[in-house]
């Protein structure tokens, strides 16, 4: 396993494997942004889960998840109106990713969110030595995830295009 290394920008991880969890109800992903979101994480490893949690009673995030079809990412339609549904549905899906027995552990967890609900899967992550590495709305992200994660592995979505191109 790697060690729980911030992300420089230039060294490739290609051995590195990755899982993506998208929060669409925290974070609003274009087509193109999600491209680069998958861009950037591909130069960190390879990508063995990509899932995203949206609620298709809201028709704003139904049409979001119709322009992300073609990525071949996994959507989940939470459709549980309660309270940090689609939160806890992305948390109890990566902490499956390291059951027993699972072929693939991925070894960096990307989240776009933007919510303090996550903060417990975090530290959990963090204390198995998973690098954890948080994309945000500007404006909307709780400054709490950022010195949870740390400067080098927190970033804005808006910032996608110059950590791409930085890769290169």
């Amino acid at each position: 396993m790697v060690a729980h290394l911030p992300y420089n920008g230039k060294t490739s991880k290609r051995k590195n494997s990755v899982a993506i969890f998208c929060d669409i109800q925290n974070v609003y992903l274009s087509k193109d942004k999600a491209q680069l979101l998958l861009n950037f994480a591909q130069f960190q490893g390879r990508i063995d889960y990509k899932k995203l949690y949206y609620n298709s009673h809201y028709p704003g995030q139904l049409t979001s998840i119709k322009n992300l079809e073609s990525l071949e990412i996994d959507c989940i339609n939470v459709t549980d109106l309660s309270k940090n549904s689609a939160d806890n549905r992305l948390m109890a899906d990566c902490v499956k990713l390291f059951a027993p027995n699972r072929t693939t552990i991925p070894n960096i967890i990307i989240l776009i969110l933007g919510d303090w609900d996550y903060a417990g899967l975090i530290a959990l992550l963090q204390a198995m030595k998973i690098k954890v590495i948080v994309f945000a709305q500007r404006g909307s992200a709780s400054p709490k995830l950022m010195g949870l994660v740390g400067d080098n592995n927190f970033h804005f979505v808006d910032e996608l295009p110059n950590l791409v191109n930085n890769q290169y």
